[in-house]
């Protein structure tokens, strides 16, 4: 009776396990391997999605493999942190998933015996650089040759921590306890590469527009800015915005400075909110996506009094079909800035905030070309008002990255070594040089040195714009003051700067040139041999103007000839 009991139990552990098999078939565990199609991860992100990982398993030959459940452990190789989103923090579920499919790519088999299953995924909880699943319903396989695969999706890693060329790898570690498959460990399969996603920025000054009242691109290839020299009337709030002219030296102080050029350095770096999203939806919680690719142009070194204006509308690539649109700024208030014509055709701009000479304007991918290399040109305007701006030593300086949106966000990136920084316009001040030929304060003589500001005129709306400032008087000869310059009080619009030579460099001959940051500067000299009645008139004569340096180089070519 005991032996009878004992092999009724063993019959039914049998017919339960070969449950839905044919009678008479030989059943063995099936045999596993991994395989990907590896793809290309940014560098600067920090929430990659990688390849997904497939293990196809095959009923060995001669036999069929019965149904069970799985455990699997998938390892990153290099180790560096998983950033797949945790969805439950009760449950540790994150959005990487694994889905058992059929060889047609339909979900075979409902994942309802894990602890994190949902619907036909099963979550994984992240240790480290491992997921662990635990509890994969895997089906029967009827007939050798017969296959199915478990795939590992979702699967997000901060590339950050590798650099440039390195390749990622996932090892799967499979276990079984029910005879479904042989428990393995499956041989490391890579599943991406890391490349830097974003290409040098790079600045030119030569533009065109292709299409009527569409925004600059860039042709040939002169690199570099348009230098201003800061000495154009007008106000910025009223003046009509001229957005055709290259150079502002003798407009109203608004014009295209440069364009900046941004791209990808591998096709498909960028992407559009959906791209940017799981490879599988998962139905366990949001994954966090915030939106497309975000490119961010850093300015520095931006004088104070000059606002940088960027298109708010759509910029079109130069290359494919991708666009690129501001984001976070708005257009501008006033019609001047938004409504000009010229390289504009009436699209708006929006001004870039600055604050102690530096901004940023950030873009976002709205449209995305997955087969060609996106590059934009993206035109900056300046507005300044005359006599309002600092010369600048340093040109402004751009620079690109990635937008990093937050910590917990998708995407979200952190500067690169794809970041390069270059130099834009520099910006000179409004300047009169004056030339003294000759002064001296030896052998009794002294010199009267006179500076008038004719910067108040009566002419009205075609007169100067009242400036005011110092002058520094450089001095070349015997008897130089060191240091061999010497700064002037302010002086006023309509007041004259007048000193003895004594006072400023005592015992003094030769030449001196003063350079006023102030223009419509007028000088002259009065050389005197003693003072009062027995005092002999030696000389008297006006200082040339020397013309701007900013604008034109002195040059021995040609000579030199001064106007007053």
């Amino acid at each position: 009776m005991i032996r009878l009991t004992k092999k009724v139990f063993r019959l039914t552990g049998i017919a339960t396990l070969f449950a839905g098999l044919s009678f008479g078939q030989v059943f063995a565990p099936a045999t596993c391997a991994a395989s990907a199609a590896a793809t290309i991860i940014r560098a600067e992100g920090t929430t990659e999605q990688v390849s997904p990982l497939t293990i196809t398993c095959t009923a060995p030959a001669g036999s069929a493999s019965p149904a069970g459940t799985v455990s699997l452990q998938v390892f990153l190789t290099p180790s560096l942190p998983v950033t797949s989103k945790v969805l439950s923090s009760t449950s540790g579920a994150s959005e990487a998933v694994v889905t058992v499919y059929d060889t047609t790519g339909a979900a075979l088999v409902a994942q309802t015996a894990g602890t994190y299953s949902s619907g036909t995924q099963l979550s994984a909880t992240v240790s480290g650089s491992t997921l662990n699943f635990t509890g994969i319903v895997v089906p029967a396989l009827a007939a050798a040759g017969n296959t199915y695969t478990i795939t590992v999706d979702n699967v997000r890693v901060d590339a950050t921590f590798l650099s440039v060329g390195s390749t990622v790898s996932e090892r799967a570690l499979l276990s079984d306890s029910h005879g479904s498959v042989v428990p393995a460990a499956l041989a490391p399969t890579a599943v991406a590469f890391v490349q830097n996603g974003l290409g040098p920025v790079s600045l030119f000054k030569s533009f065109t527009t292709a299409v009527a009242g569409d925004f600059p691109k860039v042709v040939g290839a002169t690199a570099g800015a348009n230098s201003y020299v800061i000495c154009s009337v007008g106000d910025p709030q009223t003046d009509a915005v001229d957005y055709s002219r290259a150079l502002p030296g003798s407009g109203p102080g608004k014009s295209l400075a440069f364009v900046v050029r941004v791209g990808e350095n591998f096709s498909a770096a960028f992407h559009v909110a959906a791209q940017e999203a799981s490879h599988v939806s998962t139905t366990l919680a949001s994954n966090s996506v915030t939106g497309g690719t975000r490119v961010v142009l850093n300015f520095t070194n931006v004088p104070t009094g000059v606002m940088l204006l960027v298109p708010v509308d759509s910029i079109a690539t130069s290359t494919s079909g991708a666009v690129l649109r501001v984001n976070s700024l708005t257009a501008n208030t006033d019609d001047a800035v938004t409504t000009g014509t010229g390289l504009t055709g009436g699209r708006g701009l929006a001004a870039v905030p600055i604050s102690g000479g530096a901004g940023t304007a950030e873009f976002e991918i709205v449209t995305e070309d997955a087969h060609g290399m996106d590059r934009f040109d993206i035109p900056v305007f300046v507005i300044y008002s005359a006599n309002s701006v600092e010369g600048s030593s340093a040109p402004i300086s751009v620079s690109a990255n990635f937008g990093s949106v937050s910590a917990d966000a998708i995407p979200n990136f952190v500067v690169g070594s794809s970041t390069n920084t270059v130099g834009g316009g520099t910006f000179s001040v409004c300047s009169t040089s004056l030339l003294f030929p000759f002064v001296t304060n030896q052998a009794g003589f002294d010199t009267t040195l006179l500076i008038s500001n004719t910067s108040s005129d009566p002419f009205g709306s075609n007169g100067a714009t009242a400036q005011a400032g110092t002058c520094s008087l450089n001095f070349y000869g015997t008897g130089a003051p060191s240091p061999a310059n010497v700064t002037t009080s302010d002086v006023a619009s309509g007041t004259s700067y007048v000193q003895l030579l004594s006072n400023v460099a005592a015992g003094f001959q030769g030449y001196m040139i003063a350079q006023c940051n102030f223009q419509y500067a007028q000088g002259g000299a009065f050389l005197t041999n003693g003072l009062g009645l027995g005092g002999r008139l030696s000389a008297g004569y006006f200082a040339g103007v020397i013309p701007d340096t900013n604008q034109v180089a002195r040059s021995t070519a040609t000579g030199e000839t001064l106007g007053n």
